[in-house]
């Protein structure tokens, strides 16, 4: 055993195995240097913390976290975190240097974190340092969800009656409308209304979510409408958003036998080319006509966009693939980031349309 203990062969060998035992005993000192370093001047609380999400994956949250004022920055935040499910790696959303936060982004954010829940895979977060956004993710009851299960059910409710209210669902649900615009119309004219365009709105988009969803799929994600009552400015606003494959994509997939198939082609010959002058065409009700030879009859987006041109809605926005629209300013615009899915924005106020209330419950 002596000589082969003294041979040279043994000798190197070991120290190649003693060499790379320091090497890993020197990174895991550098490592835990580094941690304390990190750690020093935060509270027992934030030691804690900070130990107990060691494992998840850091996403920053851009500082304008705005889906409306800066959408590729939020898309592009949002697919680092979808790529991260993809790997089922739990995720850690960093808020706290966040300093604008619209509504927009605060649904996004809620129906990724349901995404992720969905699964089981952990997803947690810290607060913006910003006062106002802190508060309206507060009041938008997306902490208050981190710490509850799923539970695989069709229909969740999130937030505070006419303060921020977040509806997830699977299906259409026309009766959701009545509640919703008794609410709204109380919040801007201080009692019941009647806002025929509302209603529209809903059960549209409601629709599309169930007919842009993959065949086998009808049903099966949820759809998320949140509504904000800002009593100050007597004003409420509405996102409505799915994480379907978008507009776009559900167009490309039409099949043989739908009178939609070969719609490239035939807008092609009419001089239409890029997406976002698809997508003007679509909200005017061109596209349908150009198509299928057929008169537009007010459904799906053009009737949507039809309820902006009646003076029934406001500030109607749409973000779809690769593609955002201010509708109300007619301004439509490529993004740099896909989107997966149908995102909608619109406001109602004491300038749009609306009649006293007859309806009897």
């Amino acid at each position: 055993m002596k000589i082969i203990y003294s041979k040279e062969r043994y000798i190197r060998h070991s120290r190649h195995v003693a060499r790379k035992a320091f090497k890993r005993r020197q990174k895991r000192k550098a490592i835990l240097k580094a941690k304390r370093r990190a750690m020093q001047g935060k509270s027992i609380i934030e030691k804690k913390s900070a130990n107990k999400f060691s494992r998840y994956t850091n996403i920053t949250a851009p500082k304008n976290f705005s889906f409306l004022e800066n959408t590729a920055g939020v898309i592009s935040f949002l697919n680092s975190i979808e790529r991260l499910r993809e790997k089922n790696k739990m995720v850690y959303v960093v808020l706290k240097n966040v300093e604008t936060i619209d509504y927009g982004a605060i649904t996004v954010l809620l129906s990724t974190m349901f995404k992720f829940k969905e699964v089981r895979i952990g997803f947690n977060g810290d607060f913006p340092l910003n006062d106002e956004a802190r508060r309206l993710i507060i009041e938008s009851g997306f902490f208050e969800q981190l710490k509850k299960e799923t539970n695989g059910r069709s229909t969740y409710h999130i937030g505070k009656d006419n303060q921020i209210i977040t509806h997830a669902r699977k299906n259409v649900s026309s009766e959701l409308g009545l509640p919703i615009m008794r609410a709204a119309t109380r919040t801007i004219w201080g009692e019941e209304r009647i806002c025929q365009g509302l209603q529209r709105v809903l059960v549209e988009l409601m629709q599309n979510t169930n007919n842009h969803a993959a065949k086998d799929r009808k049903g099966g994600k949820h759809w998320w409408l949140s509504i904000n009552h800002d009593k100050v400015r007597k004003k409420v606003s509405f996102v409505f958003m799915d994480h379907g494959v978008g507009i776009f994509s559900s167009l490309k997939n039409k099949e043989l036998d739908s009178k939609w198939y070969g719609w490239q082609e035939i807008i092609k010959r009419v001089g239409i080319s890029t997406d976002e002058e698809i997508l003007k065409l679509l909200l005017d009700g061109k596209m349908h006509k150009t198509v299928t030879k057929e008169k537009f009859r007010g459904k799906g987006l053009p009737g949507i966009k039809q309820t902006l041109d009646r003076n029934q809605i406001g500030n109607l926005h749409v973000i779809t693939n690769n593609v955002y629209a201010n509708v109300e300013n007619n301004d439509y615009r490529l993004l740099t980031n896909v989107f997966k899915g149908t995102f909608l924005y619109w406001e109602l106020s004491e300038k749009n349309i609306n009649k006293p209330w007859t309806i009897k419950y």
